[in-house]
């Protein structure tokens, strides 16, 4: 409380220090992200859904993923927005009949399209 009434600014700072002090850095550091388990937990009607942080992307890790897999040539992204819908629609239908892996980025964009995306 205090650090809050005589500097909020460093409010954050202060807690992330003392738990890291008290309890140690396990609690206040994020473990590492690891896809490939993460895609073995997957199945194609189990699709990987990514809640990002504002400037997190994902895709170079997809893509080093997908090359490691042999899917480079299936891995297929689209950056959803108006009128994008119609075009991830045929994406996805292809992907469905070849197998290829579909990304879908930046649905935010595109809300309106999403109960259609629920229905595929």
């Amino acid at each position: 409380m205090l650090i809050k009434v005589c500097r909020p600014s460093k409010l954050i700072y202060g807690v992330k220090k003392f738990v890291k002090g008290e309890l140690g850095a396990v609690y206040i550091e994020s473990p590492a992200f690891d896809l490939e388990g993460t895609l073995t937990d997957s199945t194609c009607i189990t699709p990987i859904i990514f809640v990002l942080s504002a400037g997190a992307d994902p895709i170079a890790y997809l893509t080093a993923l997908a090359v490691n897999k042999g899917m480079k040539e299936k891995f297929k992204a689209i950056s959803l927005g108006q009128g994008q819908g119609v075009i991830a629609q045929r994406i996805i239908q292809e992907g469905q009949a070849a197998g290829n892996w579909v990304c879908l980025q930046n649905c935010h964009l595109s809300a309106s399209w999403m109960p259609e995306l629920e229905r595929i």
